[in-house]
Formats: C-alpha cells, structure tokens, sequence
C-alpha cells in the first residue's frame, strides 16, 4: 500500500548541498566557504561541508555547527600534497558518501578537493557539481613542468562537472587561453563581503595596543607569511620609507611558514622599532580602521579579500598589479596598482599618500563606494542563480530539488 503522506514529506524536503573543501585552515576560501553553508543554511537548504585535515582552523568548528546547524565531516585522508594513496582513499571514500547522501548539489572548493571530488560525484550521479577556484595555481607556486601537470589536472576534471567559477574575468580568460575548458562553462563569481563589519566607528583599538599616535600614519600589511605573499619584499619597502619619511609606522598582520623568518629579517634590516608584529588576528574587521594604507606585496593573487576588506574600512590600497587584482583596484582613483615586484615604484606610491593625505583620504572614499559592488548577499545570489541555472537545465527544481 502507497503512504501518500511519506511520499508528500520526500517531496517538501529541501534540496540536499554538499560542500567539499581541501581543508578549513586560515584563509579567504575557509571563510567564504562556511559563510556561504551559513547563508543557505538560513535560507533552508540542507546543507553539509566535508573537509580535509585542518591543522588551523579559520574558526571554532564545533562551535559553528552549533550556532548554524551545518554538519562538518571530515575527510580523514584528503590532504594539499599529491600522495596517490590517500588521494585513490579520497576519491572511494567521497564515492561512497556521495552514493549514500544523494545530494542535487555538489559544490568544490581549491584544487585537490575539486579534482578529487568532481570525479567522485559525477560517478556518484550527482546531477548538479559547481567547482570554485578561489584563485588558480598557475602563476608564482611551482615551477614550469609542476604547473604543465596541475593544467593537466584541471583539464582532465573539467569533464566532470557542470560549472567552473573563477573570481574574476581575468582569470576566467587564465583558464579559456590555457584550454581548461570552453567559455560558457566558466562563470566569473567574485567573492563577497559583509560591509556592515568594518563600519567602525571607534578606531584606535590597534593604534591603542601598539601605542602609536593619532597623527602618525601607520602602513599595514595583511597576510600569510608565506613566499607567494613576499612579506620580505613589504620589510624592504619599510626599509626605504625609513630612510625617507620619520612619520609612519608599519603593522605586518598574520602568520606562517616564513614568520620567524621575517621576524629576524626585521632585526637586521634595524625595523623593530617602526615594523610591528602582530601574529594572526581574528578582529581584522575591529582593526583595520586604525591602518592609513595597506599594502599588498604578493606575486599572485586570485582576488585578494584583504583589498576588499580595507575599501570596506575606507582605506587606500597599494599593490603589485597580478592575478585579479585590477579589476577590484581602480589605479589612481582607489589606490595604485604597481608592476610585479618593482620596489622604486612601489616606495614611490606610498610616499605619495604619506605625503597628501588628503589624496589618501580620497583614494580610500572612492573604494569604499567601490567596495559595494562585492556584498555578501550579490555574492549568495550569484551562487544561488548558477545552482538554479544548473539544475533547471536538468528540470530539477532547486528548492526541493525533486524532478
């Protein structure tokens, strides 16, 4: 005999979305991630997050699938490094889930993750597999035979999914010249801020801990101490500046691999009196208000949130002009976009805003109006119309994900 009423209560079930992700350590791309399980949590959807090993975590995991209601599953052998092994136990454990789960929608997230788990879920006949770049690795992390094989890589998985996602058109380009993919299956998605958070109104929390002066300008830089982000190259500017300008002082925010590294470097080059530390910081958004200019010295960004959170805050950003980052930063009327790695130019463009502060004041205004172009919520409707989009396609219907 039929149960009429199991078969209207399957039909009411909100449409099941699984998000995988490499790992959930500090990051732009964890943070993003558990926002966007968040928001669509909120607005109804089942929604779960696999991951690999954390060793950082962005944020108290327990903690937030209490406060959300989101499921965080491990992923006990996913990892960053290729290890065949762990990544053939990756692919049959997501390949079992994924079969036992049922899921309309399979969202991915960085490189491993996203080559692991769009072959897993296609297998699996999931209907719906979006994967997001959150900025590529073809520029600046390896040398020319390792990046020859991850384009490979991208090209293979390509095959497996329904969407590609990149934060800007540039990269959208990147991706379409390198022959990943043809054209209409890339969808530029750009990343998406709360504004509300960096409307600070009572600065000098910052200024007050590290017992800097109101009228002293104080330059900031904000980032994983990692070789990619050249926090040696930000000391080297500092080390010009000091021997120019007496009034500034500068903040390096964040931690890595390179931080006692940069730490001793500080030393030697006689900075421990004008280049603070501060170690990671979880109130960027309480912070970032007391920074004058921020700096950007790294070799490859995919879209840089940084930028986005200092035009958020009404801050002028300088930085060296790769990946995506000129389609966020308006040269000379948000801030100043510098050729890669040149040091004369870059000294030059922040002695400039030192100098004029009311340019600098400028420069920071016109980013804030900038900065609302790239909400949280044009973010979460960008991502809602692509699942919609998709899945229409395959008359499926997004709310209850039911045929």
């Amino acid at each position: 005999m039929v149960n009429h009423r199991n078969i209207v209560m399957e039909l009411l079930k909100p449409c099941k979305i699984i998000h995988i992700i490499t790992r959930l350590d500090k990051g732009g791309s964890a943070d993003i991630v558990l926002q966007l399980c968040s928001e669509f949590k909120k607005k109804g959807y089942d929604v779960s997050l696999l991951a690999g090993m954390t060793k950082d975590p962005t944020t108290d995991l327990n903690e937030f699938m209490k406060k959300t209601g989101v499921k965080i599953t491990q992923l006990p052998y996913l990892q960053r490094k290729i290890h065949f092994i762990n990544d053939l136990k990756s692919l049959f454990f997501l390949l079992l889930f994924l079969k036992k789960e049922k899921p309309k929608i399979v969202h991915l997230h960085s490189s491993k993750a996203g080559f692991i788990g769009r072959i897993a879920a296609r297998l699996a006949g999931v209907k719906c597999i979006i994967y997001t770049t959150h900025g590529h690795i073809f520029y600046g992390y390896f040398n020319r035979i390792k990046t020859s094989f991850f384009i490979i890589m991208e090209r293979f998985a390509a095959h497996f999914c329904d969407v590609i996602t990149t934060l800007t058109e540039k990269e959208k380009k990147d991706f379409c010249n390198l022959k990943i993919t043809h054209t209409k299956k890339i969808i530029p998605a750009p990343n998406g801020l709360n504004l509300a958070l960096y409307s600070n109104k009572n600065k000098d929390k910052l200024r007050g801990e590290l017992k800097i002066e109101k009228d002293i300008v104080l330059l900031g830089w904000i980032g994983r101490f990692e070789p990619i982000k050249r926090p040696d190259l930000f000391l080297s500017l500092c080390e010009r500046l000091n021997k120019t300008s007496k009034t500034f002082k500068a903040v390096m925010i964040g931690d890595g691999s390179q931080y006692q590294k940069i730490k001793d470097l500080r030393s030697s080059l006689g900075l421990s009196e004008s280049v603070y530390l501060t170690g990671y910081r979880d109130d960027i958004p309480q912070i970032i208000p007391d920074i004058d200019i921020l700096t950007l010295t790294s070799g490859n960004e995919g879209f840089g949130m940084v930028v986005l959170e200092a035009m958020a805050a009404k801050i002028p950003v300088v930085a060296m002009d790769v990946g995506g980052l000129s389609e966020i930063i308006k040269n000379g009327i948000t801030g100043y976009l510098v050729p890669d790695n040149n040091l004369e130019i870059l000294t030059q463009c922040i002695l400039k805003l030192i100098e004029n502060r009311e340019k600098s004041r400028r420069l920071g205004k016109n980013g804030y109006k900038r900065a609302f172009f790239y909400s949280f919520n044009a973010m979460f409707e960008k991502y809602r119309d692509i699942y919609s989009s998709v899945l229409k396609s395959k008359k499926i219907n997004l709310i209850t994900g039911d045929t």
